[in-house]
C-alpha cells in the first residue's frame, strides 16, 4: 500500500535528482572549484568529477539493469500468453530500479496478474522465474553492472546495498552504491595528494661543503 508507493516515489525522485546532477555537475563543479585555493583545486577537481562520472554511470547502470528485467519478464509472460504483457514489464522495469527489494514489490504485482488471467500454471511459472531471477540480479547481474560502471568491486557493490538498504530502507538502498564509489574515489585521491606532497626522500643529501 502506502510503504510500495512510497518505495517508488523515492526511487524515481533520487535518479531524476541524480540525473539533473550530472546534468548541471561541470557547471557546480566550476563554481566549487573557484572558491578553493588554488594549490588544492587541482585534486578537488579531479575528485568532484570522478565522483559525478561514478554517479552518471551509476544510473546508467541501473538503467541497463532494469532493462534486462523488463525484457526478460516480457518475453515470459509473452510466453505464459499473458495479456497486457507490455504494461507488466514496465511495471518490473519501474520497480527493479530500487535495489534489493524492487524486484520482489514488481514480481509480486505482476504474479497478482497471473492469478486472475493464467492460474495455476502461468502463476507457478512466474513465481518460479521471479524467484530465480531475484536471486540471479542481486548477486550476480547487479554487483556485475555496477562493478564495471562505479569500478567498485561486486562484493563491495553487495555489501553496501545490504547495508544501506538495512540502516535506513529504500533510500539507503538507492544512495549505497553511490556514496560508497564516491568514498572510494574520496580516499584514492587523497592519497595520491598525500603522496605528492610528500618531500621526495629518495635523492642523496648532499653534504655541506668544505670551509663551511
Amino acid at each position: 500500500g502506502v510503504g510500495v508507493v512510497n518505495s517508488v516515489f523515492a526511487g524515481v525522485t533520487i535518479l531524476i535528482l541524480s540525473m539533473f546532477m550530472v546534468g548541471g555537475g561541470p557547471r557546480w563543479i566550476n563554481s566549487f572549484v573557484e572558491a578553493q585555493r588554488p594549490e588544492h583545486s587541482e585534486r578537488i577537481e579531479t575528485t568532484l568529477r570522478r565522483i559525478a562520472n561514478a554517479v552518471g554511470n551509476y544510473v546508467g547502470g541501473a538503467l541497463l539493469q532494469a532493462t534486462i528485467a523488463a525484457l526478460a519478464a516480457y518475453i515470459l509472460l509473452t510466453i505464459l500468453g499473458a495479456p497486457f504483457a507490455g504494461p507488466l514489464a514496465l511495471i518490473v522495469f519501474f520497480f527493479d530500479l530500487i535495489p534489493v527489494i524492487g524486484a520482489t514489490i514488481g514480481s509480486f504485482l505482476v504474479g497478482i496478474v497471473m492469478a486472475f488471467v493464467n492460474f495455476p500454471v502461468g502463476l507457478i511459472v512466474w513465481s518460479v522465474f521471479a524467484i530465480v531471477y531475484q536471486q540471479i540480479e542481486n548477486y550476480l547481474i547487479q554487483p556485475q553492472i555496477q562493478k564495471r560502471a562505479t569500478e567498485i568491486e561486486p562484493f563491495v557493490v553487495l555489501v553496501a546495498v545490504l547495508c544501506g538498504s538495512t540502516l535506513f530502507g529504500v533510500v539507503g538502498a538507492l544512495l549505497a552504491i553511490p556514496v560508497a564509489a564516491s568514498m572510494q574515489i574520496t580516499i584514492q585521491e587523497w592519497r595520491i595528494f598525500r603522496r605528492e606532497g610528500m618531500p621526495d626522500t629518495s635523492a642523496p643529501i648532499q653534504p655541506p661543503a668544505a670551509g663551511m
